[in-house]
């Protein structure tokens, strides 16, 4: 028998193997590997077969190992960290991943298309943990510490051969349960200036900032303001009690509050309130197959 012959055990049978082995138990070996028990059964009974012993004493209650078995489990438990060894030095050697931040805007794993875009890159992409704002992702950019980001606070103007757009947020009206437009469909600002609107400072977004204030200058009475609180629960909780409403992203409506709707604004206010999503990337990235395939499959989406 050589290296080529079909009579060798394959690596799975090795694997069902060394886990029944550990587990003493069909049951417990087929749990931990994640497969249902008759096919781990067949594996083990084609190895003994093709290795012309028995390996385990079985009755109604446990799984005994053979003197073979013992003997197989010991060379093969060695044989299967050596091949651990050797793919894990060669994963070593793989292309360093690419290094993504994405601003605290948004709330991208509540993104269907982003969703889909991070699961399908999952290998090649490290994510940006840190709470970043689009100005810090674009410092950070320039500092080299990643090389994409998804940012949206980005002029018009600085659009260039570095950036795209890939995605534009709707924006969600939160009102109190109590108001009467709680019950529309639809909610139209005209009918909500009786409340007053938490809002942000110009400087922390400034392009959203004023595509807001164009449309609030259409309105029939001014929205009065009232400076953003701490965090989204505490601005949740004072909407609940009547005392205000929000617009938020609608990817960062997944708090559910009791007193609280989410409304979708009517379709030309709708139109002219997103949030547009850019992706960027360094303008010295070095270009491989992945970050060409990253900035494709967005331009595949247009």
């Amino acid at each position: 028998m050589d290296i080529y012959s079909k009579r060798l055990p394959t690596i799975k049978q090795l694997q069902y193997f060394v886990a029944v082995c550990e587990e003493r138990s069909f049951r417990g070996a087929a749990e931990k590997l994640g497969v249902s028990q008759p096919p781990l059964s067949i594996q083990i009974r084609d190895l003994e077969e093709k290795l012309k012993v028995t390996l385990f004493l079985r009755n109604s209650h446990n799984v005994v190992l053979t003197r073979e078995g013992e003997d197989l489990k010991s060379k093969i438990t060695l044989l299967l960290n050596e091949l651990c060894s050797i793919t894990k030095s060669f994963k070593s050697r793989e292309v360093k991943k690419v290094v993504l931040g994405a601003t605290k805007t948004l709330c991208f794993d509540f993104i269907p298309y982003f969703k889909l875009f991070l699961s399908d890159f999952s290998e090649e992409i490290e994510i940006y943990k840190h709470n970043y704002t689009s100005k810090e992702l674009l410092l950070e950019l320039q500092k080299e510490n990643i090389d994409f980001a998804f940012v949206s606070d980005y002029q018009i103007r600085d659009i260039n051969e570095n950036s795209q757009l890939v995605y534009k947020e709707p924006m969600i009206l939160v009102l109190p349960n109590s108001h009467p437009c709680s019950k529309q469909e639809r909610v139209n600002l005209n009918d909500v200036t009786d409340l007053p609107l938490f809002w942000f400072k110009q400087y922390l977004n400034p392009v959203f900032y004023e595509q807001c204030e164009r449309v609030f200058k259409t309105l029939k009475l001014p929205i009065v303001r009232r400076a953003k609180l701490q965090d989204n629960l505490s601005m949740l909780l004072e909407v609940s009690l009547g005392k205000g409403m929000m617009l938020l992203p609608q990817s960062m409506t997944q708090a559910k509050v009791e007193g609280v709707a989410y409304k979708k604004l009517i379709r030309s206010q709708d139109l002219k309130l997103k949030i547009d999503i850019f992706l960027i990337w360094r303008k010295n990235l070095r270009k491989n197959s992945t970050t060409d395939a990253i900035i494709n499959y967005f331009k595949k989406s247009e």
